[in-house]
């Protein structure tokens, strides 16, 4: 799929797309409009790659905009960054950090140091990328790719099936599929950005033509075939042990057998991207896989290939929404989602503003790797981690859990049973980067 960043897609005219949208919208949306007011999907923007990106050359403004996260923009407004150096995976510490007295701003002091009071750090996300598989303008497969630990290797390849039904703003209840009707993968990418609570910072459209240029340089793929697979009536796929080449990759994936349901369909998703990262992975080198070698789709892939890589479809189950009875509609299993998201997204960036609170944690004592070691639990009781550091007093005996609002005190509430100690009280300074703060005192072992 080519074109710019938020094109409609190629393989639909306009008349299409309206009836399409026409059609979609006709589903409970005027009731939803008016009960749900202007959609979170507003005023937001995020990096999206099409085709085009991973062939061109790494030009400095491409790779200016490539690396762009949404997000945690009023931390960095507070934070003057003028030294970066990794301390541990998904932290980077800011080399000047201004403490203020207030958020009005008023600079009282600057501190260089992290092992001295009042250090503080901002939290990198976990990187994550949307891969949207586009046939003739219709989406074939959703797959959330991660980088648990960025720049060691391996991750995560969570497969989400496109009949997965979510609450989407306009559409109500529906398959998660439908929002790529509405002519963009940033749009897709927030729907599934809010069915895993985590935000997706990139999205990469890719169709027939794109695989195969993306698998070529280690095709063909060796793939046990788990069934059977007719295209047009013809047999295409045997079932076991085949070579995949490269343009057939698009087919494969695209193939669906009579009566298949989506998790099923997606079992032979997983056959080919292992296959895919064990070939890379065996190649070992940076052509491997085209395009960019610092951002796009062609970092996550030889980063997931250099180590060891959790490949898996969003646990799901039956269900039946009204309308959409045609093909089976499935559910999250949002305790299994949880641990999953958990596993390949340390740190989670919100999907969007008050889906997660921002949290701070700090150390109150001498054992300045306290806040480091506490920070990655934290985010699976539904929290964002944007800053780690140190207090300004070492020497504090009781663990708080300071809160802004009053709608952040079951979450704080959530983090003091987490962490089995603590105050959990209201912070009287109003803040407009973190909504609670977590001090370690020596209470927390």
């Amino acid at each position: 799929m080519t074109g710019e960043a938020g094109e409609g897609d190629p393989g639909i005219d306009d008349d299409e797309r309206e009836a399409r949208l026409q059609a979609l919208l006709s589903v409970r949306v005027a009731a939803r409009q008016d009960e749900l007011g202007p959609g979170p999907l507003e005023g937001r923007r995020r990096r999206t790659t099409t085709s085009d990106d991973d062939d061109r050359e790494d030009h400095p403004d491409d790779r200016a905009g490539a690396g762009r996260r949404i997000g945690l923009t009023t931390v960095l407004a507070t934070l003057v960054l003028l030294g970066l150096f990794a301390t541990g995976a998904g932290l980077i510490y800011a080399g000047t950090r201004i403490i203020r007295s207030s958020t009005e701003g008023e600079v009282v002091a600057e501190q260089t140091d992290p092992a001295a009071p009042g250090y503080e750090a901002i939290v990198s996300p976990t990187p994550t990328m949307l891969v949207v598989h586009d046939v003739d303008g219709e989406v074939q497969a959703l797959t959330v790719l991660t980088l648990p630990d960025p720049g060691s290797g391996g991750g995560g390849v969570v497969l989400v099936p496109t009949r997965t039904v979510a609450d989407m703003p306009l559409f109500g209840y529906a398959p998660i599929e439908a929002a790529y009707d509405l002519g963009t993968a940033e749009v897709q990418a927030e729907i599934v950005g809010d069915l895993l609570t985590v935000g997706i910072d990139e999205v990469v459209v890719v169709d027939a033509d794109r695989w195969a240029g993306l698998v070529a340089p280690v095709a063909p793929l060796t793939i046990d075939n788990p069934e059977a697979i007719e295209v047009d009536g013809e047999l295409r796929f045997p079932d076991g042990e085949i070579e995949l080449d490269a343009e057939d990759v698009g087919a494969y994936l695209a193939a669906r057998a009579p009566g298949e349901s989506d998790p099923a369909r997606l079992f032979r998703h997983e056959t080919f991207w292992r296959a895919w990262l064990a070939a890379v992975a065996e190649a070992g080198t940076p052509d491997a896989v085209p395009g960019e070698l610092e951002g796009g789709l062609g970092r996550f892939v030889r980063e997931l290939a250099a180590g060891q890589t959790v490949v898996e479809t969003l646990p799901v189950e039956p269900t039946t929404v009204e309308g959409f009875d045609d093909e089976p509609t499935f559910v999250a299993e949002q305790d299994d989602v949880a641990a999953l998201v958990a596993e390949l997204v340390p740190f989670p960036r919100s999907p969007r503003p008050g889906v997660r609170e921002r949290v701070r944690v700090l150390n109150g004592t001498e054992d300045l790797d306290e806040a480091r070691a506490v920070a990655p639990a934290l985010p699976p009781v539904g929290v964002e981690v944007v800053i780690v550091g140190n207090a300004l007093d070492l020497d504090q005996v009781t663990t708080t859990i300071a809160y802004v609002n009053p709608s952040h005190e079951a979450a704080a509430e959530d983090i003091r049973d987490l962490l089995g100690v603590g105050e959990v009280l209201v912070d009287p300074r109003p803040s407009d980067v973190v909504d609670i703060t977590v001090t370690l005192g020596a209470d927390h072992d």
